[in-house]
């Protein structure tokens, strides 16, 4: 049992305070959601702020970001761009043909230190309807909306949201959180025939098309996609490196210096691909291997590259898109002795 424990503990040694997702425990997916390091479960993940739960309690693996209560359904994660796809739930506020409020719904969210990317858009539909958005950006409390007022659906058209019986903004850049709320000046009265109720969602930009059928139909949509971008601590790679226990950006991984955003982000090398924030996990990419590759004839791998070569009596780069291959002075020569000799 002894040696058992000190086998452990030699282990996690030897695996370091940054490879928990190297554990066997430690899941790689849920359902059909990769779950790639720095998140994961307790004790896979890098911070308490990338921590997954795989929620089975339905008979179907959902996996959220943070606890189950969050209600954050994780739809995708990417090392590669440093975003993830969640679903956020729709705002509505809905009246009868009294004037009377039957149902509202207001959702919050919060994501610790990720934050909302100005990929989503905030788009609100109704005809009586005053939507507002706010949030946290560090300390400052910001917020913006927008309004859309109609009488009818004639002056409206189905795929652009262009103010009648839609409207969207922009989302301020860094925001962490969010909440939504919805107003209406006449209670929807008069127009509950076609639109009962206001509806008010972030998404992400491009997927959401405007219908006007949505002004009636559009209770049964929940849920929608939004995009947030996520990064390592609050410090760039200039400072995060000095800390070498917790730098995540190791071997042929490099610290991203065009992203500007808080934190950092780590990325592979050129010519290799993997997981970055996973050590030796960028492995080089056999471009002779794959089709594309620009080689007239032979192709060589090279770490992280890839060379082309002509064949003998030939010189120049081998390469479609450069000098290609030109016969040798000598062969031309040669060619031309044996094209004598034949006639």
């Amino acid at each position: 049992m002894h040696l058992q424990i000190v086998l452990a503990v030699v282990v996690m040694a030897l695996l370091g305070p940054s490879s928990p997702q190297n554990l066997p425990n430690c899941e790689s997916s849920c359902g059909n959601v990769s779950i790639p390091f720095p998140f994961g479960s307790y004790g896979c993940n890098y911070s308490r702020s990338f921590l997954v739960t795989c929620d089975r309690s339905s008979g179907m693996p959902i996996p959220f970001l943070g606890k189950s209560e969050s209600n954050l359904v994780i739809q995708s994660i990417s090392t590669s761009t440093g975003e993830m796809e969640l679903l956020t739930y729709v705002a509505n506020d809905c009246y009868n043909s009294s004037g009377a409020r039957i149902e509202r719904k207001q959702p919050s969210s919060r994501f610790g230190n990720f934050r909302i990317s100005t990929k989503n858009r905030f788009v609100a539909i109704g005809c009586d309807t005053h939507a507002y958005i706010s949030g946290k950006r560090g300390n400052e409390t910001i917020g913006s909306g927008c309004i859309t007022v109609c009488d009818s659906k004639n002056n409206m058209s189905d795929g652009s949201c262009s103010g009648v019986g839609c409207c969207e903004i922009s989302i301020p850049k860094g925001m962490r959180s969010f909440n939504m709320s919805l107003s209406s000046y006449s209670n929807h009265r008069n127009i509950t025939d076609f639109n009962p109720c206001s509806y008010a969602f972030v998404i992400q930009e491009g997927k959401y098309t405007f219908s006007s059928k949505n002004l009636l139909d559009f209770e049964s949509q929940e849920q929608m996609p939004m995009l947030v971008d996520w990064s390592i601590g609050n410090e760039p790679c200039d400072i995060a490196i000095k800390d070498t226990d917790n730098f995540l950006c190791k071997g042929d991984s490099e610290c991203d210096q065009s992203y500007t955003g808080s934190g950092y982000r780590c990325r592979c090398l050129p010519g290799y691909e993997g997981n970055p924030y996973i050590a030796n996990n960028c492995t080089n990419i056999d471009e002779c291997a794959r089709p594309g590759h620009r080689c007239l004839h032979d192709c060589v791998d090279r770490p992280g590259n890839y060379t082309c070569s002509c064949p003998k009596g030939f010189s120049g780069d081998g390469r479609e898109n450069g000098t290609g291959c030109t016969a040798n002075e000598s062969l031309i020569i040669k060619i031309s002795i044996i094209a004598v000799a034949v006639t």
